[in-house]
């Protein structure tokens, strides 16, 4: 089982909770920034934009969908999602960019920045699960149970994982898109599972359901599903090559003129 345990005092009046939170940003704009420029999407100043533009959404869809559901002073993991899809086709949209290949940079970026957020979230201990004995149970104050913020945090590293490999096995802009949203939607939607049902750690519930149950299985999977179920539409170049090379194509000269 594992101890309680917290985040040493910082000086100046720092707290690690708003430390790391801040780091997460930093590392996912940083990581989305480079990679948009390795997929060639647009300028640098588009790609800043892209960037800003996608992480503040993502950050003012948590805070409002957490104080829809929390009732103010939380930070919901399922708005900042959500937050993100919108503002990333938004401002793909308005900077001229391929919408999917700009969600592969996104997607990309996000779980080397979820790995700071989740750490927060461990250390913070915000995250309460069910009452239990398992060896993967935090002795909180009143009785050990699961940590939903540290065990998220024990996975992200595969979610690094899957989306550089993904990524390097991508033949299509969307691929990986889809892989994180069913990897990632499949893993929060089991987790909530472990969510603590007890007094003061109690959470809304939709036929049974948490929110971020129901957004992972309403939105990002069944979206993952379709991104990895689309095929591949063959580039102008590629189609005008093949023309060519017809021998019915009309573009392929039947005879030489001669010259007058």
């Amino acid at each position: 089982m594992i101890p309680w345990f917290e985040f040493p005092a910082l000086p100046f009046g720092l707290h690690a909770f708003g430390l790391l939170l801040t780091l997460s940003v930093i590392v996912n704009h940083l990581v989305l920034v480079q990679r948009a420029r390795a997929l060639e999407l647009g300028s640098k100043g588009a790609i800043e934009a892209l960037a800003i533009g996608t992480v503040a959404t993502a950050i003012g869809g948590a805070y409002g969908v957490g104080k829809l559901v929390g009732g103010g002073g939380t930070l919901s993991s399922a708005g900042g999602c959500l937050g993100a899809i919108v503002g990333l086709v938004g401002f793909a949209r308005a900077l001229g960019m391929p919408v999917l290949a700009a969600a592969d940079a996104a997607t990309y970026a996000f779980p080397f920045g979820w790995i700071f957020a989740r750490a927060a979230c461990a250390f913070a201990h915000d995250h309460p699960g069910r009452l239990s004995s398992s060896f993967l149970a935090v002795r909180y104050p009143g009785g050990a149970r699961f940590d939903l913020g540290l065990l998220e945090w024990m996975a992200t590293p595969l979610l690094v994982g899957i989306v550089v490999a993904a990524s390097r096995r991508a033949s299509r802009p969307g691929v990986v898109t889809g892989v994180l949203a069913v990897a990632y939607g499949a893993l929060r939607f089991g987790l909530d599972f472990l969510r603590a049902e007890d007094g003061r750690f109690s959470e809304p519930r939709w036929h049974g359901l948490t929110a971020a149950q129901g957004v992972c299985l309403g939105v990002m999977i069944p979206v993952g599903i379709v991104l990895l179920l689309l095929k591949a539409t063959p580039s102008p170049p590629a189609a005008l090559d093949r023309a060519a090379s017809s021998p019915r194509s009309p573009r392929s000269p039947t005879r030489t003129p001669s010259a007058p």
